[in-house]
């Protein structure tokens, strides 16, 4: 055999050899990274399973929250409280008329009533399915609940909490109405001058919320009680099996699992039952001992299956397809196997991208830096990926809340490990937005903190509604309404946490005399002026400015001592009085003035609302009474 032939013999030897090689190759890569592929499908679902619980949880609550506020608008609606002090037909109308309004805000509100003190029904708004408005039921055929256990129940809770009913069916004349109606009942006392007056309590048609609660493409969702009955299920048959005496439960369903889920699940964490994910749903829905049960599709998980598999198939054909050619260009050959192997192994990850586009998440590293986030979390701030990643958090921050106002949320992080909540961040384009928050310290292997994670949920709609609610239409000041509630919060944290609470009332001067000669277009402007300098004035986020009436203010300041309260309080009469707001009709300037009631106080436990603002009225007159244009500050005697 000659040279030539001995080379092409050596070159045949060396490709047979580089070829059955690279069969090797691919018949072990092959084995190899479908195993590795199923480790990762468990661990991947294990993670599924924890966000996609975590997300239906943040769901129910923010369904609740919505549900507690209506309940909480009706309970302290003035018009309520004018009618209980004056119950006269007038107030009556006036009151019934705004029940039947907030039921019309929402079909899924099957009813809104109050009862009162005695168990009586005083006002019933009903929306039966089929009608396009909810309408009042006359007084003559309203009932007596005073034996109802939901009245019994509610009766008995603390002032400003809420009562849930169980989660079941609607039953008329003791049978499940057709078609079914899934309820919820919540409920929360009236008080009237610290008086029991009855409650107040809607019934919420949550078919619809518990539908889109168990929509999800990787598992099958249920909702079952303490025994073991599903409340709710994917599998239509299965729920309301307790109402329906259908049988199913699931010891029936998992008899294997069926004692681990009830006596493991109750204690706040997911647990793991092969393909099964159960965990307690805390305070949501007590009096069912409710628990999320998330069972992996089958079609979903053969799904992943087969597609690594493929994907395990198609790279032994590619690696054996190439293995003879690049035997030939072995030299040249290697990074262009490796770029198909990479291009194949894209496919693993494509279960992942589904979470990716829809839920806005985000990692951050210990210094607050981004380090992961989701597609929806960017595509939400009106950024790239590759924009947030190494950008500080801060960068968030809405330029109109103090920095105190994140810090806080922080602070809570690094004691508590969580802090749930609405905040309000800015997007890339300087536009603000409220988001239902869930931040989470995060650890490694050894316990160890290694950074943070975030959720979040755009409620900028939502919180534009409540704003309406609480604000007053010319200045832009919150209103009365607000100014009671967020009072009596700031004189109890006060007396918790024994720190100062300042309440100044103001008024402007011979303001009568002022509209009388300059019209009320101008008393407007000027009211609007002089709420605009209290505004600029108080920077701090924990302060707040309130129209309490007319040209009535008042301004509520909480951890600052008396000398430091006086002489900020002074410097706003003296910014009034400098800003020249002509008045000729003024006894005691030819410019706008205002006269100022202050009281800065630590409260003690006898010390109430009413007190501070008969003291504070008080002082306000005595303002007036010493000529106008002046601070009075007051002590408690």
């Amino acid at each position: 055999m000659g040279f030539s032939g001995r080379m092409n013999a050596n070159r045949l030897y060396y490709i047979g050899l580089f070829a059955l090689f690279g069969i090797l190759i691919a018949v072990c890569t092959s084995v190899l990274t479908y195993h590795l592929a199923l480790d990762s499908m468990e661990a991947t679902l294990a993670e599924d399973a924890e966000d996609v619980f975590n997300f239906k949880i943040d769901n129910f609550e923010g369904f609740t929250a919505g549900l507690e506020r209506v309940v909480g608008s009706l309970r302290d609606n003035v018009l309520l409280q004018n009618y209980l002090e004056a119950p006269d037909p007038d107030s009556y109308a006036t009151v019934a008329a705004c029940f039947r309004a907030i039921a019309n805000t929402n079909p899924a509100l099957m009813q809104v009533r109050y009862i009162d003190e005695w168990g009586g029904e005083k006002i019933r708004a009903d929306w039966p399915v089929g009608d396009v408005a909810a309408s009042l039921v006359p007084l003559s055929q309203l009932q007596d609940k005073k034996n109802r256990y939901y009245f019994k129940e509610a009766s008995q809770v603390a002032p400003f909490t809420y009562w849930y009913s169980k989660l079941d069916l609607n039953i008329e004349n003791g049978m499940i109405e057709t078609p079914e109606k899934p309820v919820l009942r919540i409920a929360s006392p009236v008080y009237y001058q610290q008086q029991f007056r009855g409650i107040v309590i809607i019934n919420v048609h949550v078919k619809e919320f518990l539908n889109t609660l168990l929509k999800n493409s990787i598992f099958e969702i249920s909702l079952i009680d303490r025994d073991g009955y599903y409340l709710v299920s994917s599998h239509s048959e299965r729920s309301w099996s307790r109402y329906r005496e259908s049988g199913y439960r699931i010891d029936s369903d998992y008899p294997e699992y069926a004692n681990g889920i009830l006596h493991h699940a109750v204690d706040g964490t997911l647990h793991k039952f092969d393909t099964v994910f159960v965990g307690s749903m805390g305070n949501l829905l007590q009096k069912d001992g409710a628990m999320l049960l998330l069972h992996v599709d089958q079609g979903a998980m053969e799904g992943m299956k087969e597609q690594r598999q493929k994907t395990a198939t198609v790279i032994v054909i590619v690696i054996v397809l190439f293995s003879v050619p690049l035997a030939l260009l072995i030299s040249r050959g290697p990074t262009q196997l490796h770029k198909k192997i990479s291009l194949q192994n894209r496919s693993l990850t494509e279960s992942l991208e589904l979470i990716d586009r829809s839920i806005l998440r985000a990692n951050l590293d210990l210094d607050k830096k981004f380090h992961d986030v989701s597609s929806a979390f960017a595509s939400s701030l009106g950024m790239s990926k590759n924009t947030i990643i190494g950008m500080n958090y801060d960068t968030l921050y809405c330029q109109w809340r103090p920095k105190e106002y994140y810090e806080e949320v922080w602070a809570c992080v690094v004691r508590e490990g969580l802090w749930s909540g609405e905040l309000q961040h800015a997007k890339s384009n300087g536009e603000w937005f409220w988001a239902d928050t869930v931040v989470r310290s995060t650890t490694d292997d050894n316990g160890v903190l290694n950074g943070y994670s975030l959720i979040y949920q755009d409620i900028t709609d939502k919180k534009r509604i409540e704003e309406l609610s609480i604000t007053d239409e010319m200045t832009g000041l919150y209103n009365r309404r607000f100014f009671n509630v967020t009072i009596k919060k700031e004189l109890g944290r006060a007396r918790r946490e024994q720190h100062e609470i300042t309440f100044a009332m103001l008024d402007i001067d011979f303001f009568k005399q002022y509209n009388d000669n300059y019209g009320h277009q101008k008393g407007d402007e000027a009211i609007k002026e002089v709420s605009a300098i209290m505004s600029k004035m108080l920077s701090r986020g924990s302060d707040s400015c309130f129209r309490l009436g007319g040209e009535e203010f008042g301004l509520l300041i909480v951890n600052q001592n008396p000398s430091e309260s006086l002489e900020f309080i002074e410097s706003i009469r003296t910014t009034v009085q400098e800003r020249a707001i002509e008045h000729k009709w003024s006894a005691v300037a030819d410019v706008i003035t205002v006269s100022i009631g202050l009281l800065t106080i630590i409260p003690g436990e006898s010390v109430s609302v009413d007190t501070i603002y008969k003291i504070v009225d008080e002082a306000l007159y005595a303002a007036k009474g010493g000529g106008r244009n002046r601070v009075v500050a007051t002590t408690l005697t």
